[in-house]
């Protein structure tokens, strides 16, 4: 898939100098100007296989660089588009689950295998089971077997399965409309989407209501209403 501005080509696989390598092209991104970051494959084959063993047991801060990026990642601005080509395993299937949208080809792959090795996907659980019900992230974990695009699709994993070869034209038009999407809104949705689920549904509504009333009377949400209510798009304001 070509480089577009704020593509961000993931590694074929993660040890510590390719996840700082990740880490700083990530935040180059969400700084730069374009208006969304894309997270794209490493090949058709490859979209990230993860964290190596080898390289956790060489590097002993690679985990916690690892888990920076998802810190990261939740704190974009920017909305963040998956493009997922080739096998997503572990790490890779995690850094999936960390965009606001996941679009898969058809010959795409998904797994969480870390138990076969004695391992535990723990850092990806916080982004897999936001996608996933509780319950499915864990049928997956303890199986730790490799499933298709559709089953991921089925799972909450993916939101767009296409063809390989329709990916770039359906990343794109994908692309434009998370672009008309206002950025401190976004961004605090994100956040509160997390934090809603460790609350009393009493208590969270209240809070809910409080981000609302905060949200609402800045310039950017007026010019938008405004452009809305005399016929024009939110976005174009």
């Amino acid at each position: 898939m070509e480089l577009s501005p704020g593509s961000v080509r993931l590694p074929k696989a993660l040890d510590g100098q390719s996840v700082r390598g990740l880490a700083c092209r990530i935040a180059s991104a969400i700084d730069g100007s374009a208006p969304i970051v894309r997270l794209i494959p490493h090949d058709q084959s490859t979209f990230c296989a993860g964290m190596q063993i080898d390289g956790v047991l060489e590097d002993g801060s690679a985990m916690d660089v690892f888990a920076h990026l998802f810190a990261t990642l939740q704190a974009s601005p920017k909305p963040l588009l998956a493009v997922v080509d080739g096998a997503a395993i572990g790490g890779g299937l995690g850094l999936a689950c960390a965009c606001d949208w996941v679009i898969a080809t058809s010959r795409a792959t998904f797994g969480l295998p870390e138990l076969l090795w004695g391992l535990a996907p723990a850092t990806v659980w916080p982004v897999v089971s936001n996608r996933m019900t509780p319950h499915e992230a864990w049928r997956w974990t303890i199986s730790a077997h490799t499933r298709t695009a559709a089953q991921a699709a089925a799972a909450g994993i993916v939101d767009d399965v296409v063809a390989p070869e329709a990916v770039a034209r359906h990343a794109a038009r994908v692309a434009a409309r998370l672009m008309r999407l206002e950025s401190q809104a976004l961004l605090r949705m994100r956040a509160w989407a997390r934090e809603c689920r460790q609350q009393p549904l009493a208590d969270a509504a209240s809070k809910g209501a409080a981000i609302a009333a905060d949200l609402a009377p800045r310039r950017a949400v007026r010019r938008r209403w405004q452009a809305y209510v005399t016929g024009g798009a939110p976005w174009s304001a």
